[in-house]
């Protein structure tokens, strides 16, 4: 279909493919835009059952206006094939960062799950699971932004007839419990798999990595939720009862919302403070920027050092960023602390890649935020490797000993300026009018 019209659009190269169907760039003739086009296998549009599913949850994912949502313009069926109309988002899979570079410092799984759980309870709350939650549908972008994409299998919660082709949906390293056993699944589901995510980035390993599919499955139903502080030294040991409520095997012993997950995982970071080492990187001729670095090396130095604070990043000059679209997901770092994600997307010399992570604890820079970066980033040291650094807040209530067992036990509450971050979203589009109404009847053609 590249290179050719699908209705009013003018399909592109292709970007992304899954079980589903194809998502292409797309240039739409009747909004003058290029955009993000899922175009579905045309098997999908034969199936009544699945036409209806397909139009309840695009016109209801289409509604939700929180920031770590990638907006839905329009759906509907061309020539036989469903598809959905959204942004064009550039930036990276998670799957291939953490492929890269190895696991995250903690700091900085944090600051990633807290994004993709404000995306989770924003659908949850309209009634809508994701049920495929896993870092290969986690894109990060410029300016610290993570989205969490590809509603196009969520699953109305009211749609309890429209489940055959929904049963076997997901993948296994982050399927919850019940998915096996009844084929079932809830918020609470997403709230599991959000916590396996975050067990994959804290040591780099999913939580039950069997070679086969009975091992995995085994694990989820049997085995106790792995302790994230021994499969890898230097991880806060708070984090073992986190995942431990996380991944509890019954539903109703898990956190109530992905939020609660969050900030418990937030709270896990302040258990195991360590010292701040400054490091020096220069941002263009002559400009010198000093960023905090805590904690031991890390594995897998970074092929370029990509250290920056509220910056709008964007691919250098003499290749081509790697572009993603598909759809949600939110975040809350900026506002919460100067715990930053920097995700920039920029190629290197030999055409490969290159995204790094630093969250810092420094002072805003001087320079505008909507300011560009300069041409080149170099660090003083040629190959840094993933670093953060925390400082710990007050505790928003006593310390008391962490249970050891996944008991439930009530979501945290989050510290003031904590979550949720819906207040000022830090959406790279978020100032541009063109997005300003998403639910405009010009943003939403018929």
């Amino acid at each position: 279909m590249d290179g050719t019209s699908f209705g009013r659009y003018r399909l592109q190269e292709l970007i992304g493919e899954g079980g589903m169907g194809k998502v292409h760039k797309a240039y739409d003739t009747l909004t003058d835009r290029i955009v993000a086009l899922k175009v579905l296998h045309e098997h999908t549009a034969a199936d009544p059952g699945f036409r209806e599913r397909f139009r309840r949850e695009a016109h209801a994912a289409a509604r939700l206006s929180e920031p770590h949502v990638v907006p839905i313009h329009h759906y509907g069926e061309i020539e036989g094939r469903l598809y959905l109309d959204m942004r064009l988002i550039e930036g990276t899979d998670l799957k291939t960062l953490l492929a890269r570079h190895g696991p995250m410092p903690p700091v900085v799984a944090v600051s990633v799950v807290e994004q993709v759980a404000a995306a989770l309870d924003a659908a949850h709350a309209a009634g809508l699971v994701h049920r495929d939650v896993k870092p290969s549908n986690m894109l990060v972008s410029a300016r610290d932004f993570v989205y969490l994409i590809d509603f196009g299998i969520a699953r109305s919660t009211q749609d309890k007839g429209l489940t055959s082709t929904g049963a076997t949906i997901g993948t296994f390293h982050y399927m919850a419990p019940e998915r096996f056993t009844t084929g079932q699944g809830d918020a609470r589901s997403d709230v599991y798999a959000l916590a396996c995510v975050l067990h994959e980035c804290l040591t780099g390993a999913h939580p039950y990595p069997g070679d086969s599919l009975e091992q995995q499955i085994s694990g989820h139903l049997t085995a106790a939720p792995p302790r994230p502080s021994q499969v890898r030294p230097g991880v806060p040991a708070g984090f073992d009862q986190v995942i431990a409520q996380g991944m509890a095997k019954s539903p109703d012993d898990r956190y109530f919302t992905a939020g609660g997950l969050a900030a418990a995982a937030e709270r896990a970071l302040t258990t195991e403070p360590r010292p701040n080492a400054a490091t020096t990187v220069v941002i263009g001729p002559g400009t010198a920027r000093t960023a905090l670095i805590g904690g031991p090396p890390q594995p897998h130095s970074l092929p370029t050092a990509m250290l920056h604070q509220g910056m709008d990043t964007t691919a250098q000059p003499g290749g081509d960023a790697e572009a993603s679209a598909l759809t949600p997901a939110r975040r809350a770092s900026t506002k919460r602390k100067a715990c930053l994600l920097a995700a920039a997307v920029a190629v290197a010399a030999a055409g490969a890649v290159a995204v790094g992570y630093a969250p810092v604890d420094a002072p805003p820079p001087t320079t505008p935020a909507n300011a560009r970066p300069a041409d080149a980033l170099e660090p003083v040291r040629p190959t840094p490797t993933w670093s953060a650094t925390h400082t710990p807040a007050p505790p928003s209530a006593p310390a008391g000993t962490r249970p050891t067992n996944p008991t439930r036990q009530s979501d945290p509450v989050p510290a003031p300026g904590g979550l949720p971050p819906s207040a000022a979203p830090d959406d790279p589009y978020f100032d541009d009018p063109y997005y300003a109404d998403p639910h405009s009847d010009s943003y939403y053609p018929e």
